[in-house]
């Protein structure tokens, strides 16, 4: 995310890869919208359309111009080449999947505990579909409910999921590779948590053998001197 200088080695990505970053520090967002509005603030690009309809529709009250009603006609046309008239129903969606109802939408973000905040925070990064997602712990405010439809979310998905989590099921469930950090080195392993562990066991083992055999050796050794 560029928050941190690396302290070797290189990071390169296109310019243009957008990131999304679900980190514990967003517990303490606060905002006076409804969550309904910023979730919906992951479609940027289509509410800067649809403010200059509006505007373009304020105008035609008092000065109705063919140049007006063009104008009107091309943003209606880039406004809907960007689904931006179901989405509402699609913020609505996400929301209610990780546990809202209907009645809370319009509340203020401000309302709800750090918990409920952060959920709004995670329903806006999905809806925003970056090309790199990171999520970190993104269980911690989830019930059983709200964890299994953000585990069918996830996997529908196109994005590329980076996550550090303690749940070792929703490992399981949502990702395809893992990475292990042990003793400065890099492990990668294609595959699920549980095949992550199988391979970890399988190797320890072969290191404890060759780590015997080693012994033996240099014992024999000893001997002969």
């Amino acid at each position: 995310t560029g928050e941190l200088k690396i302290d070797g080695g290189s990071i390169s990505k296109s310019k243009s890869t957008s990131i999304g970053f679900l980190n514990q520090d967003m517990l303490s967002y606060q905002s006076e919208d409804s969550i309904l509005s910023v979730a919906m603030e992951a479609f940027h690009e289509a509410q800067g359309v649809q403010k200059k309809m509006d505007k373009v529709l304020h105008l035609m009250e008092t000065n109705y111009e063919d140049k007006l009603v063009d104008r009107l006609t091309k943003l209606q046309e880039q406004f809907e080449a960007l689904d931006g008239y179901t989405l509402q129903s699609k913020a609505e969606e996400v929301l209610e999947g990780i546990g809202f109802v209907t009645a809370d939408l319009s509340r203020p973000l401000k309302e709800f505990s750090g918990g409920w905040r952060m959920r709004v925070i995670l329903a806006k990064l999905l809806l925003e579909k970056p090309e790199l997602l990171m999520l970190d712990e993104p269980t911690n405010h989830l019930g059983v409910e709200m964890i299994e439809w953000l585990e069918a979310y996830l996997t529908k998905s196109t994005m590329t999921l980076l996550m550090v989590t303690h749940d070792r099921y929703f490992l399981d469930r949502v990702c395809n590779h893992i990475l292990e950090i042990e003793n400065g080195q890099l492990y990668h392993h294609k595959g699920n948590y549980e095949y992550f562990l199988q391979k970890k066991t399988e190797r320890e083992e072969v290191y404890a053998i060759e780590v015997a055999k080693a012994g033996k050796l240099a014992k024999k050794e000893l001997e002969w001197m």
